[in-house]
């Protein structure tokens, strides 16, 4: 069941970087100057720095919560982390080809390496967690 739960997690969270991904670029402008707005009180940055930072950070928690839930999904497999990098390198490429056909959107193989840092970043994470509780475990 506990895998069922990860799996069907996972494939929402597909379904809402998808329907992220659909949004034409002028609404998906304004959903990240709603939290740019709040950040520039309070940082001495321009408004397009911090737009920028504020997007591309987006991407990277998106991605490295889809290869967290599919690390879980698959956590049984062989080589469970090179999987969830590699799946998610793909769905990061699907996501960006996708968009190529969106309105004021624009498909671009940065945002695929933008993408999978955030998933790299996080199957590191998981590495080390597990690798310290390995160590902990042969004590």
């Amino acid at each position: 069941m506990k895998k069922n739960k990860y799996l069907i997690l996972t494939i929402l969270w597909m379904i809402f970087i998808f329907m992220m991904s659909q949004t034409p670029g002028n609404d998906s402008s304004k959903q990240s100057n709603f939290i740019v707005n709040i950040i520039i009180q309070v940082l001495p940055i321009t408004r397009d720095t911090l737009s920028f930072i504020v997007r591309k950070c987006a991407h990277m928690t998106e991605y490295a919560i889809l290869a967290f839930l599919i690390y879980k999904t698959i956590v049984h497999i062989e080589n469970s982390l090179i999987k969830s990098f590699i799946f998610t390198f793909l769905y990061a490429c699907s996501d960006e080809f996708h968009q190529l056909f969106i309105a004021g959107r624009a498909g671009q193989f940065k945002d695929v390496c933008i993408d999978s840092t955030g998933a790299l970043i996080m199957l590191l994470i998981i590495y080390f967690i597990n690798k310290r509780k390995d160590k902990k475990r042969l004590r």
